[in-house]
């Protein structure tokens, strides 16, 4: 049995908002503020502990992901900069409670019953920042720089 016309059409175009150049180069940009967010845990767990390091560095993910989305992935945006800055920011704080709880939990209280501690944390706090990718994009694309 065939799914109903509209069913098809629905999934049609989410496949095509997602599978496009712009949503691999949102996935590009947003894998090196992955990369930084992510090693910039290790030196903030230097000085603080790990759920403080996880904030600061979601931090230094949110600057660099702005920054790179702004001039690679979203450069037609009409938007103000303090709007694009503003609703960036509170997009990325929503997604926030979900990574730090993963993270948190997946590190210290599962993972690192099986694998020593500082690994169970690198695994955990990665899975965790790879999560809101999708959500992300459609906001990103549709409110902060939206281009009309």
């Amino acid at each position: 049995m065939t799914p109903p016309a509209t069913s098809r059409g629905s999934a049609r175009g989410i496949v095509a908002f997602y599978w496009n150049a712009q949503f691999v180069r949102f996935l590009a940009v947003g894998g090196a503020a992955l990369v930084c967010h992510w090693l910039s845990r290790f030196a903030f767990n230097a000085v603080v502990g790990y759920a403080w390091a996880i904030v600061l560095a979601y931090l230094v993910g949110i600057a660099v992901a702005f920054t790179l989305n702004k001039i690679y992935v979203f450069p037609l945006s009409k938007r103000p900069l303090k709007f694009e800055v503003s609703f960036f920011f509170l997009v990325n704080v929503a997604a926030f409670p979900l990574v730090w709880i993963v993270a948190y939990v997946l590190g210290e209280l599962v993972l690192e019953k099986y694998v020593d501690r500082q690994f169970a944390l690198a695994i955990a706090h990665g899975i965790a920042i790879t999560l809101p990718v999708f959500a992300n994009f459609a906001l990103h694309k549709l409110f902060t720089f939206r281009e009309s």
